[in-house]
């Protein structure tokens, strides 16, 4: 008799991504190393974005939401500056935000946040992302509280 139910592997391999395993939580002293910013930066940093989970001994940031929030940071090849990056080319902003080029371009345009140089010539096209996040959060769903707080939370709080 055939088994229809297929098992899953307790192993690591689930999460390899190419040859590096994808760490979802990591401790807040390894972004700090990553980035390259100091660990109370850092910290700072994930609290705004809301990745930072304060946990009894520990502090994880949750590295998708992180990365997310750094998005638009960028570092300044040969200095150890940092900046924020205003606008960005289509296909790049796309890859942004993960969306496809052809939607990415249709929310753009309803959005407001695009401009385009030297439009004769076959030009550029450049999207303001700042406009465009504005423009995204009216589809930001609403919090629910979890059925069971948070460490460090009082019942009915809710996750901003």
């Amino acid at each position: 008799m055939k088994r229809m139910v297929t098992q899953l592997q307790p192993d690591v391999r689930a999460y390899l991504h190419g040859a590096e395993v994808i760490k979802r939580y990591i401790r807040v002293e390894a972004v700090a190393q990553e980035y390259g910013l100091s660990v109370e930066e850092t910290e700072y940093i994930a609290k705004a974005a809301g990745s930072l989970y304060k946990l009894t001994r520990i502090h994880l940031v949750k590295k998708e939401r992180f990365d997310e929030f750094m998005k638009h940071i960028y570092k300044v090849p040969g200095t150890n500056k940092q900046i924020i990056k205003k606008f960005a080319r289509i296909g790049e902003a796309s890859i942004i935000y993960s969306i496809g080029r052809h939607r990415f371009i249709e929310l753009a345009r309803a959005a407001g946040a695009t401009y385009k140089i030297n439009e004769g010539t076959g030009g550029t096209v450049l999207i303001n992302l700042e406009i465009f996040d504005n423009y995204m959060e009216q589809f930001r769903q609403p919090v629910r509280p979890l059925k069971e707080p948070l460490y460090g939370q009082e019942e009915g709080e809710l996750n901003e």
